[in-house]
Formats: C-alpha cells, structure tokens, sequence
C-alpha cells in the first residue's frame, strides 16, 4: 500500500523533534543507548529500526510511541494500536490480567455504557504510551496508580 503524500517519513519527525527540543544527534542517541551513525541513518531515513529502538527514540524524545511511528504505522497494514498492544511491557501486560484490573475496567464500562472490550483497549493504549519517570521496568504498583488515575477521570 502506497504512503500518502501528506504522510511526514519517520526521519523528518525524528529530526524535527529532535532540534525542537535542541538536542544533538549525539545526545539522543547517546540517551537512547544507539549509535550516533544508526540515528543519524535513521533521520535521513535509513535503516529499519525495530520496536525496541522506537520506544527507545520517543521516550528520548518524550513523545508517544503512536506519534512518532503513527503515520508511517497507518499508511501500512498494521494499525498503530494493535502494534502498541501486541508490544505491551511485560509488566503491563501481567497487570491487566489480574483480578484487580479486570474487575475495575468491568466496573468503568458498566458505568460508561461501554463494550468492556474497546474499554479495556483504550486504557491498555493509554497506558503503554504514558510517559515514565524512570529507565526500569514499571512495577504493578507503578500500573496500579495510573489505572487509578484513569479510573478518576472516566468517573467524572
């Protein structure tokens, strides 16, 4: 399937967040752990970097892992979000199959008059694109808090 024109290609956001926030090539790629060579490749849009080096780049950039591969991911066969999901963090993704999460997008859906499905998908995706505080693996504490604070504000 052809890109769209109106499409940006992953290196022209690579690169024009990068200079929005005023960093160097070097220093992204020295706090994303990669090479200078492969991020300057992969801004002048060389190279197929993998899911690892993207979630890598975006937290770097602190931008969302849908942004900055959504157009090229939508263009393609494969939708932004069921690439998210099907590359949950590991700790995400034990955590939404405990009791305790289950139960409290079950009680969100009831109130919400919403499919427990497309909810449980919404706040997944919400999830694995938000934003962490530190380098480590979040832990189910970590996941708890942000499903509370979802649970705030589609109480309201």
């Amino acid at each position: 399937m052809p890109v769209a024109e109106t499409s940006t290609p992953l290196g022209e956001r690579l690169r024009a967040r990068r200079r929005r926030l005023g960093l160097t090539i070097a220093q992204v790629a020295d706090r994303a752990g990669l090479s200078l060579p492969y991020v300057s490749n992969l801004e002048r849009g060389r190279g197929n970097p993998t899911l690892d080096v993207l979630t890598s780049l975006a937290e770097v950039l602190d931008l969302p892992l849908a942004q900055l591969v959504g157009e090229d991911v939508a263009a393609g066969s494969i939708d932004t979000s069921e690439l998210l999901l099907a590359n949950l963090p590991a700790s995400l993704d034990r955590f939404s199959r405990t009791q305790d999460f289950l139960r409290e997008v079950e009680g969100l859906a009831e109130r919400q008059h919403e499919d427990f499905d497309v909810l449980r998908q919404r706040i997944l995706l919400g999830m694995a694109a938000a934003p962490r505080r530190s380098a480590g693996e979040p832990t189910p504490s970590d996941w708890r808090r942000l499903l509370d604070v979802y649970t705030l504000i589609l109480r309201n």
